[in-house]
């Protein structure tokens, strides 16, 4: 039995069977996200072409991404508006209260700092869920966020191990981040909501699904 956290398992799962298809995802996203405007629909879109076809064992369909990038355009600039207001308070108010405070009010303020970017980060996936997939509006998609988030504190939190990865990957191999690793943080992200939905194969032709199996004409009753 794996002591690895089941969306740890299957986010690895969906990155080998997709590989390509998160590579090509992700240089879209690049491009689109050097713009900083499209940075947060280009994020959404992305999510929502994996939530809606690798998650659910189907192949990607990358034509698909034009209309969701303009259906998560207004959601995907007040999420990024978001990340920016968090990243902006964050800082100030470290850099302030470092400033102002001893050696305990440092610690004190720099580990309540850390565990609020932790939980910040821990409700993303959910975050992305609702605004994406499930399309609700602003406001609910927080509400149903905070949610699942306490319904699931530990897996959440165990989540963000995978974005502190991608970042320190990032960091030491540029090129290698650019190429995959947002795909791959949202992947891990996707499956973190819910599981993969395994596709049933198709049946074998000229097999019933009847128990015994079928029935010869030569061997069927005739009518008198």
């Amino acid at each position: 039995m794996s002591l690895l956290p089941p969306a740890y398992r299957e986010g690895g799962l969906l990155t080998w069977r997709y590989l390509l298809p998160l590579v090509w995802l992700n240089l879209i996203w690049l491009a689109l996200s050097w713009t900083l405007v499209l940075a947060g629909p280009a994020t959404l879109a992305s999510y929502a072409l994996i939530a809606t076809t690798m998650r659910e064992d189907r192949d990607p369909d990358l034509r698909l991404f034009p209309a969701l990038l303009r259906q998560n355009l207004w959601p995907g600039l007040l999420w990024f508006l978001t990340v920016a207001v968090f990243a902006f308070l964050m800082y100030s108010n470290l850099v302030f209260w470092r400033r102002v405070s001893g050696n305990f009010g440092d610690a004190v303020v720099s580990l309540l700092a850390l565990y609020l970017s932790w939980l910040f980060v821990a409700l993303q996936p959910y975050l992305l869920e609702a605004l994406s997939v499930q399309r609700l509006s602003y406001g609910r998609a927080w509400q149903a966020a905070s949610l699942a988030l306490i319904r699931t504190p530990l897996s959440a939190h165990l989540y963000v191990l995978i974005p502190v990865l991608v970042v320190l990957l990032a960091f030491f191999f540029r090129t290698f981040g650019l190429v995959i690793l947002v795909s791959i943080a949202l992947t891990f992200a996707a499956v973190q909501v819910r599981p993969i939905t395994e596709q049933p194969e198709p049946a074998e032709p000229g097999h019933s699904s009847g128990a015994d199996g079928p029935v010869d004409s030569a061997e069927q009753p005739r009518r008198p």
